[in-house]
């Protein structure tokens, strides 16, 4: 077996790898300051991120992949508008979903008590759906950060409309999008600000990993 890379080599290589992934559109829009503060705790670095995401979704199973379970017709990092909902409804597909994905992070910590800080602070900020998903990777420990502020709603089904198409029911349906996706976004933000008050184990990585 091969000798790890060092720990102070994989996070000098970090803000490379980060400009590299937003110039070629990989970063979702508003994470870099985040991503800076996780970055910025010397045993942390973010190795994939999504912020969270409103969907519309068409296919009777939107839980699975594939286009004959489902496909997405529009997606959004930002608020949906009452509008949007109504347009895409109007296409008249017969099974169609709002969808509101939370935030995942993946990240590798420095240490196994790094991680183990890390989890604490996630659970403690509302990702409960958090975890150590590899202790074997090369180098560290990697955690998928992961709230549990999501929503999968049927507007039409089986080529019947679900949903009101009213004024009043559509302005509803987007605003609890909306507060999900932001929830979620608020999380992220009491993450990146409780790691950075309190880093933990996580402040001085052993420079041998």
């Amino acid at each position: 077996m091969g000798r790890r890379q060092p720990w102070p080599d994989y996070k000098r290589g970090l803000p490379r790898r980060i400009l590299e992934e937003r110039d070629i559109g990989y970063l979702d829009p508003g994470i870099e300051r985040l991503l800076g503060m996780i970055n910025g705790v010397p045993g942390l670095a973010t190795t994939s991120t999504c912020t969270g995401r409103i969907s519309l979704v068409e296919g009777p199973r939107p839980w699975e992949r594939g286009e004959e379970a489902a496909r997405i017709v529009y997606k959004t990092h930002d608020p949906i508008t009452p509008q949007t909902l109504l347009t895409v409804m109007a296409r008249n597909y017969c099974d169609l979903w709002l969808r509101v994905s939370p935030p995942i992070l993946h990240v590798r910590a420095s240490s196994l008590e790094c991680a183990l800080h890390l989890l604490k602070k996630a659970r403690e900020t509302g990702h409960k759906h958090s975890g150590i998903v590899s202790v074997a990777g090369e180098p560290g420990t990697v955690v998928e950060v992961m709230s549990g502020a999501q929503i999968t709603m049927p507007l039409v089904a089986g080529c019947t409309r679900l949903v009101s198409a009213s004024a009043r029911s559509i302005a509803e349906i987007a605003r609890l999008a909306n507060a999900a996706l932001e929830e979620n976004r608020a999380r992220l933000e009491r993450l990146a600000e409780a790691l950075t008050l309190d880093p933990g184990p996580c402040a001085g990585p052993d420079s041998t990993l």
